[in-house]
């Protein structure tokens, strides 16, 4: 059976955005996720191995019992944080780029024209300035609207007292609960435009919450069900790192003895964790992608330029 080339400028509904969203990535499984691992995953390597030498390091200076707690958090320690968070970044950036970058070849070629991953790779490279630009002036932003927000909350329960406390609480968690999902479709969706339409953060985030309006509730809804389901198998694929930490935990604490830990569960430790972050951002890759197809729903929802430019191959 021939395959069809997947249409992205078409308005779809709840089951076809999550549909054409895996059969996007059933067509293009080795080239996909080959151009993830090569181009981002040298450096989920070098972050999850930061992060797992962060947790056996802070788990060897706590059975080691040092006489001041605050000993844990040293140099290295910091150091190791400041890597992760920079290569977490960075890796972050990487991988929206090879997304959108591979749809955007992909809507360029036929069906039957492979995509190989230097193809992907010299996309990537061209344009990760403007995405790297981009993701700072949105974190930037981000911090200093959380930051006026935090003090305006403060101030409110400051002068109200305990009660306000409680009103702010629930406020925060019900807002969570309503915003978050749209909001993690909205930084995607925003990216997607920037890296397509080569657009500054700000105009393509202006675009997202155009289309937005009408549509919040089903974008709530289309991301709610993808970060539940993609959140269960993140979860299943950092549970090897866990169990394995919480044993190397119970186990020190049941010892009457000032017993190390096992050089193996380290080493173990080290495996499962980057591998479990690893796994981590190729999901997430799939959360990409669903909010690129519903956010091309939204647009030829208000342009319709998809269904005249077929009108007008009927014609």
């Amino acid at each position: 059976m021939q395959k069809q080339k997947i249409e992205f400028r078409k308005e779809r509904d709840f089951g076809s955005i999550l549909g054409d969203s895996l059969k996007f990535i059933k067509q293009n499984f080795k080239s996909f996720f080959a151009s993830i691992i090569f181009i981002v995953g040298p450096f989920i390597l070098i972050m999850g191995v930061g992060y797992a030498f962060m947790q056996t390091s802070m788990m060897n200076m706590m059975y080691s019992k040092p006489t001041n707690p605050l000993e844990i958090f040293n140099s290295t320690y910091f150091l190791s944080i400041g890597a992760v968070m920079f290569f977490s970044l960075l890796s972050n950036i990487l991988l929206s780029g090879v997304v959108y970058n591979y749809m955007i070849i992909y809507s360029e070629k036929s069906i039957d024209e492979k995509i190989t991953v230097s193809e992907v790779g010299k996309r990537v490279w061209s344009n990760i300035g403007k995405l790297t630009l981009a993701s700072i002036i949105f974190i930037f932003t981000l911090i200093l609207v959380l930051t006026v927000l935090a003090l305006i909350g403060v101030g409110f329960v400051s002068m109200l007292g305990v009660a306000a406390g409680v009103i702010v609480a629930l406020l925060l968690i019900f807002g969570l609960i309503i915003y978050a999902p749209v909001f993690a479709y909205f930084v995607p969706a925003a990216f997607f435009v920037v890296v397509r339409d080569n657009n500054s953060i700000f105009s393509s985030m202006a675009k997202v919450r155009k289309y937005l309006s009408g549509n919040f509730w089903w974008t709530w809804l289309i991301m709610t069900v993808a970060l539940i389901s993609l959140g269960i198998l993140q979860m299943l694929f950092n549970l090897p790192a866990s169990i394995i930490s919480m044993m190397s935990t119970f186990s020190r604490i049941s010892s009457l003895e000032n017993v190390q830990p096992d050089a193996s569960n380290n080493v173990l430790l080290l495996v499962f964790y980057t591998l479990g972050m690893f796994l981590t951002y190729c999901t997430s890759s799939i959360s990409h992608l669903i909010s690129a197809f519903n956010f091309m729903s939204h647009e030829e929802q208000h342009e319709g330029k998809g269904l005249m430019s077929r009108i007008d191959e009927i014609n």
